[in-house]
């Protein structure tokens, strides 16, 4: 009786192990996590990030990626005058705000207070079905013809 509970227990034991061994199969999410994985380097390794560290000053053209390793980027500017949809730069003619005297203080105490103008451009990463959007910020100066004489402090 023994022998034939132990090979019983033996038994069920080696159905437990078989049935728990790793068959090899790839979970299902992970093109999911492939895919998002690489909106992510798109919008890291792109190059477009490093256009916002400094004031643009030139006219013309940004030379914003449209694409990066398959991923498709667009782009939406929140003030398309100064920054179309394409990136293409105008510099406006006037100050961002035309007040420098906010605070009740003398214009002359700053000078280039507000003189900049900061865009914010809408970026939308698409790869297989799945999106991701992000937000670049940059800053474009007046032309060198502006005028900031329209105080309304």
């Amino acid at each position: 009786m023994k022998k034939i509970i132990m090979m019983i227990t033996l038994l069920i034991s080696a159905i437990f192990i078989v049935g728990c061994q790793n068959t090899g199969d790839t979970i299902e999410t992970e093109p999911d996590y492939d895919a998002y994985q690489l909106l992510m380097d798109a919008e890291d390794l792109s190059g477009m990030a490093d256009k916002t560290k400094s004031v643009i000053r030139e006219n013309g053209s940004l030379g914003l990626p449209t694409s990066y390793q398959g991923v498709t980027i667009s782009y939406s500017s929140r003030n398309k005058d100064v920054i179309s949809d394409e990136g293409v730069v105008t510099r406006p003619n006037e100050c961002w705000i035309e007040s420098r005297d906010q605070q009740g203080l003398n214009p002359e105490d700053y000078a280039d207070l507000n003189n900049d103008w900061p865009i914010v451009v809408d970026v939308t990463f698409t790869y297989e079905g799945f999106t991701r959007t992000a937000k670049l910020l940059f800053v474009v100066a007046p032309s060198d013809a502006f005028t900031c004489n329209k105080y309304l402090g």
